[in-house]
């Protein structure tokens, strides 16, 4: 329950979780089973009638800090690391602003925010175990079409879903199948692992440990630790690991990538905010996807790939480490995407998943086309 809160949006944090921050705020960043900001709904933060809360959009909620935000007094930045987490205000104040706030507390606990898109992988594990609640079911009725489900006390299965001939192991993690979910002949699924509302699978698809297949999403092939944000597709064959794929992707078969180097040494990407490489410190680390991406068939991306939104791109050699926004073509002889054509298919994307086209799209697009200028140069 929120009241009187909203989330605030650090423009550096914005810039620094590029591409997936584009099309939506901070607090909508998807994680586990939810949003960051359905994370917070599962807390009472009631400030005072009179005061306004705003939280980080990035900040991830636990009793702690839920109760460190309850105690602010009005008119306070709380702080760590000199990041701002919250703040307070006064509900009709003409000039009340975080500029303006004077007190300052330093939070002495754990806070824990996302920072740069491979955040949402180092906590993806724990946020499964945490918010997957499993209940009985009778099993009986799933074995009857042919499903395997071992640890069958660690799984949720909405009634609604559908799974015929499919393997669930949740022996070493819990897993939920969640509303209207559809789990083609063949599926595998290895805890922890969460199918969110609407979403489905083609016949043989692997799903291995700490994967999060969005709402709306048709997925096939072999996924491993991965996120995918609402309405994205990689139906057919091919790898995808450790990786984060934005909304209304679409993959085309065998589009594969790789998530260790060879060598095993920290894989570096891209980083907006720097506009430069950056060592992440990970030694597995796949692929971050923007927004309205389609890639041709057997499109391979390496080890610390990030492409950004607006893009139709295909290649029979390795794709380069860094695609900006609006690039169009077979590597290396790309161009382009031309604004009207990519405002066309992003609508009938969006159309083809039955959502309502936002009415910002040709502004967002506009603030793409403009941001990465310089990069598509």
């Amino acid at each position: 329950m929120l009241e009187n809160v909203t989330f605030y949006n650090d423009p550096l944090l914005v810039q620094a979780l590029r591409p997936l921050s584009y099309y939506r705020s901070l607090d909508q960043l998807w994680l586990g089973t939810s949003t960051i900001q359905d994370k917070w709904k599962s807390y009472s933060v009631c400030p005072p009638a009179s005061t306004q809360l705003v939280i980080l959009g990035s900040l991830l909620p636990n009793a702690n800090i839920v109760q460190a935000l309850q105690e602010l007094k009005p008119n306070t930045v709380l702080v760590q690391d000199r990041q701002v987490l919250a703040f307070t205000l006064d509900i009709g104040e003409e000039h009340s602003h975080l500029g303006s706030i004077k007190n300052t507390m330093e939070y002495s606990g754990t806070a824990q925010w996302i920072k740069h898109p491979e955040d949402l992988l180092n906590h993806q594990s724990a946020a499964l175990f945490h918010e997957i609640q499993p209940a009985p079911f009778v099993i009986e009725k799933y074995q009857a079409l042919g499903n395997i489900i071992l640890a069958p006390s660690f799984c949720y299965i909405h009634p609604s879903a559908q799974l015929t001939g499919c393997m669930l192991d949740a022996s070493q993690g819990p897993i939920y199948i969640g509303e209207e979910v559809k789990l083609q002949m063949g599926t595998i699924i290895q805890g922890p692992a969460a199918f969110l509302k609407g979403s489905s699978t083609n016949l043989g698809a692997k799903i291995r440990p700490n994967t999060t297949i969005g709402p709306g999403c048709k997925v096939g092939g072999e996924i491993n630790h991965s996120i995918f944000f609402p309405f994205s597709n990689k139906a057919h064959e091919g790898y995808i690991g450790s990786s984060v794929i934005g909304s209304f992707v679409n993959m085309g078969a065998l589009t594969s990538n790789s998530n260790v180097k060879n060598d095993l040494k920290p894989v570096s990407i891209f980083d907006y905010h720097l506009a430069t490489q950056r060592n992440t410190g990970l030694k597995a680390l796949g692929l971050i996807m923007g927004d309205f991406v389609t890639t041709g068939i057997h499109s391979k991306f390496n080890t610390g790939s990030v492409v950004g939104c607006h893009i139709n791109i295909s290649s029979q050699a390795f794709l380069p480490k860094f695609i900006p926004s609006f690039t169009w073509g077979e590597y290396p002889q790309v161009q382009t995407y031309q604004m009207e054509k990519a405002k066309q298919v992003a609508s009938q994307w969006i159309g083809l998943k039955q959502q309502a086209i936002p009415e910002n799209l040709a502004q967002v697009m506009e603030e793409i086309w403009k941001e990465e200028a310089s990069f598509r140069t």
